[in-house]
């Protein structure tokens, strides 16, 4: 058992109870490496579950947040076995293949359809695509969006600028140890750029 990953879970915020208690149980089975292969069938009777949907569908959930890091694994005899899980809480970047990785947490459903909302609706939408546009790691736009649309608007300029400086200091980066954006976005890793300088005028009239 790793406690650092256990209380890396336990600070996860916007899960459903059952879904933070399947990312609790996985954490609290991880080894020092943040690696781990319970069943769906042994957690689903740990929370109480007659069936192992919920399980399946939370797992994947938390691949697409980046929370872990699924590898599927076979037997001598060619046939698939329990997963091998990568827990990947508070390291700091993701996987190879890709996963979209929250703050974590979630936010709320971003409405189009609400006519009372437009405008800031699509004043927020722009500085996302510019978002977008400047992240170096293009993985999950939509739950990248958001976790963007959560923030506080005032912020966004901030977070725009922040990003440059990101994407300045991360060229020659391999990708694979980019964080997704939504890992970047939920855990306010852009506050570590914020207030960093770039010879740039144009990033430094941002900043403002």
């Amino acid at each position: 058992m790793s406690i650092e990953y256990l209380n890396h879970a336990l600070k996860v915020d916007g899960l459903t109870p059952t879904k933070k208690l399947i990312l609790v149980i996985l954490s609290n089975y991880a080894d020092e490496k943040g690696t781990c292969y319970p069943s769906y069938g042994h957690i689903a009777k740990m929370i109480g579950l007659k069936d192992t949907k919920g399980i399946q569908k939370a797992i994947k959930e938390f691949e697409e947040l980046g929370y872990l890091r699924i590898e599927h694994r076979k037997s001598e005899n060619g046939s698939f076995t329990s997963n091998r899980y990568h827990i990947l809480l508070g390291r700091g970047v993701d996987t190879p293949r890709g996963v979209e990785t929250p703050r974590v947490g979630v936010s709320e459903p971003y409405n189009t359809k609400d006519n009372t909302k437009t405008n800031i609706d699509e004043q927020s939408e722009k500085f996302f695509n510019e978002f977008w546009e400047i992240y170096p790691r293009k993985v999950g736009k939509h739950q990248a969006r958001k976790s963007f649309l959560k923030i506080k608007d005032k912020d966004f300029k901030k977070i725009i600028y922040a990003t440059k400086v990101f994407a300045k200091e991360n060229e020659s980066t391999e990708i694979k140890f980019i964080p997704h954006p939504t890992t970047y976005l939920n855990q306010h890793r852009y506050e570590d750029f914020i207030n960093k300088q770039i010879k740039d005028k144009t990033l430094n009239n941002l900043a403002g």
